[in-house]
């Protein structure tokens, strides 16, 4: 079969739609374009009625590689605790005032040790200064120590090798530590002594193979020695760690369970660090790559915007590595000049002045340098070979700043400038710029283009520049703007969805409390209403290059923002109705938009669909979500040729069961398999035509293996 390629324009005014960006704390309401109109949208297709739409066999734009992905900030320890696979919790003190309880988070003494966080020793490190002294008391008998109790529990798991190390030192014992992981109730699945503590700091290194699994995540990391042995000893304790197996099996990786579930949704983009967690708290608390690179033990961590501290045991080596595995383009996020504050006040927001801009422009270039550079030519280069990775990172996307809109006059007036201008000038077009403010706010240089100071004052260049909006809102606003897209005028600018979920039942507080229709996990009625805007999205992809959904992950035991893709805790995880959404648009990608007779429009609604075709597997791939509270059918025809059957993936409430139809039902940790989706195959007795249901508040993809003819 051979796609015919559309020329046709598409006539576009500028109108002005309503969005919501928000930084996932307030509800923050923005006009920024009129898109579409503010009425809601009125539901054509009532049953009995039925659609009659034609796959056609024109092909109006390419779909970019780069549609599907997430958003990623340090947010519900989704890094610490989460994807970083870490497992002890506080492991080396950081970001904490020693000498307070606080101090001593996850530590716990065990049979009467005195337990203290300390400066008073030197560190392991001058980035790691705090230790934690242990004093045995003068008596005492048998084992005595601490223990860790990891982020809210540890897995142990028969099979697996767990990979360990500490540090070490004490004036007054030089006797053995036993090392273990045990249950709370004192059953020990594995164990190893550790031997040659002296008066200086000494690195001890240990592996676990449990002879069995816990049957829960109740578990501890235990340190002791022998109570007799060490009566009235002090010891030093600092920089712990204990990884289980790592995705990939990489040093200092990922947990198994969350990266596997991440990658098979095949994302293609991974917007990192952030975020919130990029700005800081305040200019000095931002988000510091080259604090976040070397050994962890050169690595002092921050205190980070959501509540925790950060160990950036996860760093900007680690992002990149992970994208790499994920085999998705990073966007990286660059630290613009400000720090955020008091979203009720943004006068209240640090901003670097433009005459102290510099030092933070050099930052970037060198944190840049440090990917792409040379390893023969440049420092940067350099350094990041001998941390063990010599080819340059592929980098082609640079967020200037994250949610400038809070901070637009400043962002036009100088800081845009400052950063794009700099970098282009050291990297004359090799990166693609996305603006994180108004699109009707005026840049300079202006979006689709940017200036290049090597190719001679007042030179232009092609360039591409996105804008990135975010989205968190209730199930209408996304049907209601699933075409905000289409009349959007072509003039080279594309958009960047860089944060968007359903947050809400209520449409007059997105984010609010449960209490109030906050949503605690995905529904599948918010899954419907996001795949509506997401079939906007890709029938729209010669503007949105680019989409993330955010927030990635949530640990059940310690979290800030609901609701979020994958929920967890120390050993389970739950795969949200949002997430098999993602996936099934994810893996099912056409690299062409199909043309359809009708298009999706609101008078088509509650059925929203895409059609697509992939050039390389010759799949047309129909994506269709219904969001109404019936099923519809669709007598669908086609221009092309078929191998005589089609197959199909739905996601659903199951019919005939206590769920059918209660469209607010979540998967949960207690119940993670409620909704997932079921694929199916089906004939097509007749030639170019067959009728299909589509259930209730449901997501289908259909795929249709072509004949070339």
């Amino acid at each position: 079969m051979v796609m015919r390629s559309s020329r046709s324009l598409i006539k576009a005014t500028r109108s002005s739609p309503m969005f919501l960006l928000d930084d996932m704390s307030w509800t923050i309401y923005f006009q920024v374009l009129a898109i579409v109109a503010s009425t809601p949208v009125l539901s054509a297709l009532v049953a009995p009625n039925a659609l009659d739409l034609k796959l056609t066999a024109t092909l109006s734009h390419e779909i970019p590689s780069t549609l599907y992905g997430y958003m990623w900030e340090d947010i519900n320890h989704s890094g610490d605790g989460g994807l970083y696979g870490e497992l002890l919790q506080n492991r080396a003190f950081q970001a904490v005032i020693p000498g307070t309880q606080n101090a001593l988070n996850a530590w716990q003494p065990y049979n009467g040790a005195r337990l203290a966080v300390t400066a008073k020793t030197d560190g392991v490190s001058s980035s790691l200064p705090n230790s934690l002294e242990v004093k045995i008391p003068k008596v005492v008998t048998g084992p005595i120590g601490f223990v860790n109790t990891g982020y809210w529990g540890i897995k142990i798991q028969e099979g697996w090798t767990y990979k360990g190390s500490l540090y070490a030192k004490s004036e007054t014992f030089t006797g053995t530590l036993t090392v273990s992981l045990k249950s709370v109730a004192g059953a020990t699945y594995a164990s190893a002594t550790l031997q040659g503590v002296s008066s200086e700091w000494n690195k001890f290194t240990f592996e676990f193979e449990p002879g069995k699994s816990a049957a829960n995540d109740n578990n501890v990391f235990s340190v002791t020695v022998d109570g007799a042995e060490a009566a009235g000893a002090t010891i030093y304790f600092a920089m712990f760690s204990l990884f289980p197996p790592t995705f990939r099996g990489r040093e200092n990786g990922m947990r198994l369970d969350l990266a596997e579930a991440l990658a098979a949704t095949r994302p293609s983009i991974w917007r990192f660090p952030g975020g919130n967690n990029l700005e800081g708290a305040s200019i000095d608390t931002r988000w510091k790559w080259n604090e976040t690179i070397g050994p962890l033990e050169d690595r002092p961590g921050r205190t980070a915007d959501w509540s925790y501290s950060n160990t950036d045991g996860l760093g900007l080596l680690e992002y990149l590595d992970w994208a790499e595995d994920l085999e998705a383009e990073p966007i990286l996020g660059i630290w613009d000049g400000i720090a955020i504050s008091n979203y009720s006040n943004f006068h209240t927001w640090p901003i670097v002045p433009e005459e102290d801009l510099q030092p933070y422009i050099d930052d970037a270039l060198n944190e840049i340098e440090f990917i792409v550079g040379d390893p023969e030519t440049s420092y940067w280069g350099q350094l990041r070979a001998s941390l063990g990775r010599t080819d340059p990172y592929y980098l082609r996307f640079i967020e200037i700043g994250n949610e400038d809109q809070f901070q637009p006059e400043s962002y036009a007036g100088y800081r845009w400038s400052a950063f794009v201008n700099a970098i282009e000038e050291r990297h004359p077009g090799q990166f693609e710029f996305i603006a994180t403010t108004y699109p009707s706010t005026e840049l300079n240089p202006p979006y689709l283009k940017s200036m290049s100071s090597e190719a001679g004052e007042g030179t232009l260049f092609d360039t591409t520049v996105a804008v990135d909006y975010h989205m968190y809102a209730d199930p209408t606003w996304f049907t209601t703007h699933a075409f905000m897209f289409d009349d959007y005028p072509r003039n080279g600018t594309k958009f960047f969805v860089g944060e968007y979920a359903v947050t809400s039942t209520n449409p007059d507080e997105f984010l609010g409390s449960i209490a109030s229709g906050r949503l605690a996990y995905p529904t599948i009625q918010g899954a419907a209403a996001e795949a509506a805007f997401m079939t906007g999205m890709e029938r729209n992809a010669d503007v949105v290059f680019a989409s993330a959904y955010a927030p990635s992950l949530q640990h059940i035991k310690g979290y800030q923002w609901t609701p979020d893709i994958l929920t967890f805790d120390a050993s389970r995880i739950v795969k949200s109705t949002s997430y098999y959404v993602q996936q099934m648009f994810s893996t099912n990608r056409g690299t062409h938009v199909l043309e359809t007779v009708p298009s999706s429009t609101n008078a088509t609604a509650p059925l929203f669909w895409a059609a697509s075709y992939n050039n390389e597997t010759e799949v047309v791939y129909l994506k269709v979500a219904n969001t109404g509270t019936t099923g519809l059918v669709a007598y669908i025809t086609y221009d092309f040729t078929t191998i005589g059957f089609g197959t199909a993936t739905t996601l659903s409430t199951p019919s005939l069961s206590p769920i059918s139809d209660v469209f607010n039902t979540s998967n949960t940790l207690e119940d993670p398999e409620l909704i997932i989706p079921v694929e199916s195959s089906f004939a097509i007795p007749e030639t170019h035509r067959f009728n299909y249901s589509f259930p209730a508040t449901s997501i289908t993809v259909i795929a249709l293996q072509t004949v070339i003819e």
